[in-house]
């Protein structure tokens, strides 16, 4: 594993390219020239007791100790929307950067958002039960408090629907949380951009953060839920070809490739610093948050709250930034993404260019699938008889399959059933990831009184498939009108 200060050869290689398409950059950040901007992003802190602050607290050291200018989050400072754990954000802030300065007396500027929890989260079920269980009330709920008012008595700075901030000479603007209450946020994004442009800086990069993702984005924008189809920002920042995003709330990881995205302007999603989302669409993802679960597979784990969080650190150099990807609970660092400047006609993060340099995952050799029966309880509690499917991980050293399919194809090519399994270490670091793959689904989903065999396919986040496993011929006997349905 790479760590805060090793580039792989082929990201060497993929920085020199960049270097020479910019004509020779006067300051390469990955040849160790300073940076003329550093700062930390990270999202989603969800901070409710003192305790919890503790992760955010390890995250604010690293950046301080990286010399940081400044630190984003971008939205959900806090799980339950109290000001008690607003407090308790700002005594971690202020336990790290006292009176908001390094111990070296440098400033160092608190870039904070607000995002749903902060004005939702006291009445959301089954955080509100947490929240009542530890003693706390909605008494003391910001939005009843009034969330301008406790914002800028906690954080002693001015609270505004889009604030403009500036740190070394360049812009960062931020959009709150625009709920369902309708309150001014990141809404007015477009008639503020309308009202400032000529304040903006057009020759250098200005950055720009608010919770949810940024419809048709980064890969968690185009998941089907988090983002807000209506509010204009993707349209009013197209204007921009020196905008750079941030966004946070999926909870998503910096491990999909389609976490950064460039076309009319850059944009970034932030991964969480409590916890990562199971996708659905998976038979061990997520399916169901309250209910009766159909699907045969148990969820896989996901991060434990408030630990293996993930965030960036950004260096902006004269014609790049360097953005460095780190797993703060294991304290180290995947490969960067090295982004020409905006204003630069080059793309290398455009999707297109991506999904050209993205490995397709293969097997190893020799590899071979292990089907076979057995019995179990369904997620839904349920009896089960299940198939399973055994074979080793598709992986190599500075790649991995980001998920799996399993297809059940009948002897005339028919592909009668296709279910899909993410990575139960999709969202760590590689070397999390197992040697073995164990998935398994109900056998009453499988064909019967015909011929079929499988065929198990390693994926990257693009969809694309590495040559399958094939297990031998299998004929179902007729056996489902015996089974007793409950």
């Amino acid at each position: 594993m790479k760590n805060a200060n090793f580039i792989s050869r082929r990201s060497f290689l993929s920085a020199a390219s960049l270097f020479t398409a910019a004509g020779g950059c006067r300051s390469l950040g990955i040849l160790g020239d300073r940076p003329r901007l550093s700062f930390g992003v990270v999202s989603d802190i969800h901070i409710t007791t003192p305790e919890s602050a503790e992760e955010f607290a390890r995250a604010l050291a690293y950046f301080r100790d990286r010399k940081a200018d400044a630190v984003v989050v971008c939205g959900d400072l806090t799980d339950w929307g109290l000001l008690s754990g607003l407090r308790n954000v700002a005594a971690a802030w202020n336990r790290v950067f006292p009176n908001d300065r390094a111990p070296d007396g440098r400033p160092v500027q608190k870039l904070f958002v607000t995002g749903n929890h902060d004005y939702e989260g006291w009445w959301y079920g089954d955080m509100t039960m947490e929240m009542h269980a530890l003693g706390y009330s909605e008494d003391e709920a910001l939005v009843k408090l009034g969330l301008k008012k406790c914002w800028e008595e906690v954080f002693q700075e001015e609270w505004a629907p889009i604030r403009r901030r500036t740190v070394n000479g360049y812009d960062f603007i931020s959009g709150e949380w625009h709920g369902h209450d309708k309150a001014p946020g990141f809404n007015t994004l477009p008639a503020w951009l309308a009202d400032n442009a000529g304040k903006l800086d057009a020759t250098r990069p200005f950055f720009y953060f608010q919770h949810p993702p940024i419809a048709n984005t980064t890969g968690d924008s185009r998941r089907g839920w988090g983002t807000y189809q209506e509010d204009g920002v993707r349209s009013a920042l197209a204007a921009f070809p020196n905008a750079v995003s941030f966004t946070g709330h999926c909870h998503w990881t910096f491990n999909d490739v389609r976490s950064i995205w460039q076309d009319e302007f850059t944009a970034l999603a932030t991964p969480s610093m409590s916890y990562t989302t199971i996708p659905r669409g998976y038979e061990n993802g997520t399916d169901v948050r309250n209910g009766a679960s159909h699907l045969a597979m148990p969820k896989i784990a996901s991060r434990p709250n408030l630990e293996e969080a993930q965030g960036y650190f950004v260096s902006v150099y004269d014609t790049h930034m360097l953005v460095e990807r780190r797993d703060f609970e294991q304290g180290q660092n995947v490969t960067p993404w090295l982004v020409p400047l905006p204003t630069q006609a080059e793309k290398p993060f455009a999707f297109k260019a991506t999904e050209a340099r993205e490995i397709v995952p293969q097997f190893p050799a020799g590899a071979a699938l292990k089907t076979y029966t057995c019995n179990t309880d369904t997620r839904g509690n349920k009896w089960a008889i299940v198939m399973n499917f055994e074979f080793p991980t598709a992986k190599g050293r500075d790649w991995r399959a980001f998920d799996y399919e399993v297809r059940a194809v009948l002897a005339d090519g028919t592909v009668a059933l296709m279910k899909r399994f993410i990575s139960p270490a999709f969202h760590k670091l590689a070397h999390d990831e197992p040697d073995q793959m164990r998935f398994w689904c109900n056998v009453d989903e499988l064909p019967q009184d015909m011929p079929y065999h499988f065929e198990v396919f390693p994926r990257n986040c693009f969809g694309r498939c590495g040559r399958p496993l094939v297990s031998g011929e299998r004929w179902s006997k007729p056996g489902l009108g015996k089974a007793k349905r409950g």
